[in-house]
C-alpha cells in the first residue's frame, strides 16, 4: 500500500467553484504543510504537477466522510461525501503528520451525526454563573475573519470535527428571546457564514415561548394559535435575516423556561402528558422544518426532584418523534458533574429495537459548575463508559457544553478533554489511554507521553478536591463562602430555586448529606446507589461526628497527594520537551497544587465548625500558610472575574472564607447570601 508523507505535497488543486469549504481545507492543509517544516504549498485550480486534489466529486460517500486516496509517494486525493468530508480528511492527514505517521489510503466517517458544543456565555455579556466575559462580542462578531481568537476558535472545533456551535442568550425573564436575537441578526450571520466555513453550524438557543415585558405567558398551550404563530414569524424572519442559522436549541422545561406539559387549559388537562408534549415539540419543529433545520430539545430537568417527570416525558422516544428532533438530557444528573451517577432518564433512553433512538449525550468540556475551569482534569477515562453506552443505545449525537476563557482557553492539560471529546464523538470505541498518548505527542512531543500517569492522576486530584463523596464542597470553579458550603452540605439543595425536600430541614442538625430521592431509579438500583459510598452524600444524611470528619478528611487529603504526583509527574519532563511549554505549565500546576491544598484545608475547617472545636489560631495559621506561595485564580480570583464577585455571596477567595469563619467565631453575621440569608428562593 502506497504511503506518503505530508511534507511531498507542493500542490494543492480545487474546482474553480470549490465551496468555501473545500477552500479552508485547502488553506488549513498548506498551513500545516508549512508549519511543519516544509515549503511553501501552492493553491490553484491549474492541474501543473498535483500532488494533492480535494474535491466532493464521490458519490457513494456519506456525509461527512472521506476517502483519503494515496496514488503515489507525491500524490494523493482527498474526496468527501460533501464538503465537511473534505475538511475531515484534510484533518486527518494534519494529525497524522503530527503524530509523525505517514498519510495512507483509507476511508472514514464520525459514528454520531451531530457533535455539538453549547457556549454557556451569552455574546457582549456573561452568564450569571460564569467567571469571565464571554470571547464573543457582538462588535467582534461583525468581522471575524478579522479576530484572531475566532480564527483560533474554528481551527479547535475543526480538529476536533464538530459540527454545532450553540450561541447562548442570557435567560429572559421579561420579553421576548425570539427579538432578542432577530435584534442581533447582522453580526450572528456573519459570525454564522464564518464557522459556517469550518464546517460549523450555528445554533441558537430559544424557550418553547417567551412572556411579555411585565413577565407574562400569554399561553403555554402547544393547540393554541398564538404558539403557532409565534415560531412561524420567528422562522420565516429567520429566514430574511440569518439565512445561514437553521438549527435550534431550546430550552422546553425546567426553570424560566415553561414547556407544553405546564398548560392548564381545558383541552390540555384532559390531554396525555406525553402526547401534549409530542404536540408541542411538533409546534417547534415543523416551524424549524421550514428553514431545513433541526432541533434539540433539552428536558432542561435537571434537579432530582424531577427526575420521575423527566423520565415520563422525555424517555422512551423512538420513531414518534419528528425526524428533525433529538433530545439533549442533562447526564450525570445536575449540571453534568462528573462523580453523579446517570440520571433515572438513561434507563429510558434506547430501548425500542428497530427504531431511531432520538437523544444527545450531554457533558461538561469547560465546566464552571463542574469546577474545572481552572484546575486540570482529564476526563477520557471517565467519558469513554458513558459515549460507549451512548453508542450502543443508538443514540444520535453527543452535546458538551463549554466556556471559553479569554485569556488561555482552558487550562493548558484540559485542551486534552477538547481532544477526547472529538476523538469520542467521531469514534466512542477508541481507547482513552491511546487518545491521551495523541494528545500529548502532538501537544508536546513524543517524549511527553511519559506524563501519562500523571495526566490521568488530575482526575482523582481535582475530583477530590471538589467534591466530597458526589457532594459539591465548592461554589462553581471557587472556593464556596461558608453560607453557601453550609446549605449544600447541611440542608437542602436544588439548583436555582433550592427547592426544600421533605425531611431535610437542616436547623439545628448535626448532620451532612442531602438525601436525594431515589424513587426515579428501578427499585433494584435504589438499595445500590443509596448503599454506595462514591455517592453517599447526596442520597443520604450521615451524622456529623469526630470519626466520620476524619474520614471525609482523609480522602480529601489524598487530593493533594494526587496533585503532587502530577506536579511530580510534569517536572520530569524538564528537558524533554519545548521549554516555554514546560515551564507554563509547570508553573501552573505548583499553583494548582496550592489550590488543591486550600481547597482540603478550608472543608477541613469548615468540619471542625461544625464541630465546636475550630479556634481563631486555625484561621490565623492558614491565612500564614499560604501568604507567600502562587495560587490559581480557583482560591484568589482573576481579573477577567467581572461582576461575578458581586453576586450573592456564593463564593469568593479563600481569605473571604476565613473571614466568615472568623466572623462565625466572634458570633457576627458571616456575610451576605442570596437576600438576607434566605435559600429557599433564588433573590430577584
Amino acid at each position: 500500500m502506497a504511503q506518503m508523507q505530508i511534507e511531498a505535497i507542493d500542490t494543492i488543486r480545487l474546482a474553480r467553484d470549490a465551496s468555501p469549504r473545500l477552500r479552508t481545507a485547502a488553506v488549513e492543509l498548506a498551513r500545516w504543510i508549512e508549519r511543519l517544516g516544509a515549503r511553501k504549498t501552492t493553491i490553484g485550480a491549474e492541474a501543473g504537477d498535483v500532488t494533492a486534489l480535494l474535491s466532493t466529486n464521490a458519490t457513494d460517500l456519506e456525509p461527512e466522510h472521506f476517502c483519503i486516496d494515496v496514488e503515489s509517494a507525491t500524490t494523493l486525493h482527498i474526496t468527501g461525501g460533501d464538503g465537511r468530508g473534505v475538511l475531515y480528511g484534510v484533518q486527518e492527514c494534519i494529525d497524522r503528520a503530527r503524530l509523525g505517521r505517514a498519510i495512507m489510503t483509507m476511508t472514514d466517517g464520525p459514528h454520531f451525526a451531530l457533535r455539538s458544543l453549547d457556549m454557556w456565555e451569552t455574546p457582549s455579556s456573561m452568564v450569571w454563573c460564569l467567571p469571565f466575559d464571554s470571547i464573543l462580542d457582538y462588535d467582534k462578531m461583525l468581522r471575524p475573519e478579522e479576530m484572531p481568537e475566532y480564527l483560533d476558535f474554528a481551527r479547535r472545533l475543526l480538529a476536533m470535527r464538530v459540527n454545532s456551535l450553540t450561541l447562548f442568550s442570557q435567560y429572559a425573564s421579561r420579553g421576548s428571546l425570539f427579538e432578542r436575537w432577530l435584534s442581533r441578526a447582522e453580526p450572528v450571520e456573519r459570525f454564522a457564514q464564518f464557522m459556517d466555513r469550518f464546517g460549523v453550524s450555528i445554533r441558537l438557543a430559544l424557550h418553547y415561548t417567551s412572556p411579555d415585558e411585565s413577565g407574562h405567558y400569554v399561553t403555554l398551550c402547544p393547540y393554541s394559535d398564538h404558539i403557532r404563530e409565534q415560531w412561524q414569524d420567528f422562522v420565516a424572519r429567520m429566514a430574511v435575516a440569518m439565512p445561514t442559522v437553521r438549527n435550534f436549541r431550546l430550552r422546553g422545561a425546567g426553570e424560566e423556561a415553561p414547556g407544553p406539559h405546564e398548560d392548564d387549559c381545558d383541552r390540555c388537562a384532559a390531554t396525555p402528558l406525553r402526547e401534549r408534549v409530542l404536540a408541542g415539540i411538533r409546534v417547534v419543529s415543523d416551524a424549524v422544518a421550514t428553514l431545513g433545520g433541526d432541533l434539540l430539545w433539552l428536558t432542561g430537568t435537571d434537579q432530582a426532584a424531577h427526575a420521575s417527570a423527566e423520565a415520563e416525558m422525555y424517555g422512551d422516544w423512538g420513531d414518534d418523534l419528528p425526524e428533525n428532533v433529538r433530545i439533549a438530557h442533562c447526564h450525570n444528573y445536575w449540571d453534568l458533574r462528573p462523580p453523579f451517577p446517570p440520571p433515572p432518564i438513561w434507563n429510558h433512553t434506547g430501548n425500542r429495537p428497530a427504531e431511531r433512538s432520538p437523544y444527545l449525550l450531554q457533558v461538561a468540556l469547560v465546566g464552571d459548575s463542574a469546577g474545572m475551569n481552572f484546575l486540570p482534569c482529564s476526563m477520557a477515562h471517565r467519558w469513554h463508559v458513558d459515549f460507549r453506552t451512548a453508542a450502543d443505545k443508538g443514540y444520535e449525537g453527543c452535546d458538551a457544553n463549554m466556556a471559553v476563557h479569554p485569556q488561555y482557553v482552558d487550562h493548558p492539560l484540559n485542551l486534552s478533554n477538547w481532544y477526547t471529546y472529538g476523538k469520542l464523538c467521531w469514534d466512542p470505541f477508541l481507547d482513552p489511554d491511546g487518545i491521551l498518548c495523541e494528545w500529548l505527542t502532538m501537544e508536546y512531543g513524543a517524549e511527553a507521553v511519559a506524563f501519562l500517569p500523571g495526566l490521568r492522576a488530575t482526575y482523582p486530584a481535582t475530583i477530590g478536591a471538589l467534591f466530597s463523596r458526589s457532594a459539591f464542597t465548592q461554589c462553581h470553579s471557587y472556593v464556596a463562602r461558608y453560607n453557601y458550603l453550609d446549605t449544600r452540605l447541611n440542608g437542602p439543595w436544588r439548583v436555582w430555586t433550592d427547592l426544600l425536600h421533605p425531611g431535610m430541614d437542616r436547623v439545628g442538625e448535626n448532620v451532612l448529606g442531602l438525601e436525594l430521592p431515589l424513587d426515579a431509579y428501578p427499585e433494584a438500583q435504589r438499595l445500590a446507589l443509596r448503599n454506595d459510598p462514591r455517592y453517599q452524600l447526596i442520597f443520604n444524611r450521615m451524622p456529623l461526628t469526630d470519626a466520620y470528619a476524619a474520614e471525609l478528611m482523609a480522602e480529601k487529603r489524598m487530593a493533594a497527594g494526587h496533585m503532587e504526583g502530577v506536579l511530580a509527574a510534569w517536572q520530569q519532563l524538564e528537558g524533554r520537551i519545548d521549554p516555554a511549554s514546560f515551564a507554563q505549565v509547570a508553573g501552573l500546576l505548583e499553583a494548582n497544587l496550592n489550590d488543591v491544598r486550600i481547597f482540603v484545608d478550608c472543608f477541613g475547617l469548615y468540619l471542625d465548625y461544625k464541630l465546636g472545636r475550630l479556634q481563631a489560631a486555625q484561621i490565623e495559621a492558614m491565612r500564614a500558610r499560604y501568604a507567600g506561595v502562587p495560587k490559581g485564580e480557583a482560591t484568589v480570583g482573576s481579573p477577567h472575574d467581572g461582576w461575578f464577585w458581586d453576586h450573592f455571596g456564593w463564593q469568593g477567595t479563600y481569605l473571604e472564607f476565613l473571614d466568615d469563619l472568623d466572623k462565625l467565631l466572634r458570633g457576627e453575621t458571616p456575610g451576605p447570601f442570596f437576600t438576607g440569608g434566605a435559600t429557599e428562593k433564588q433573590s430577584e
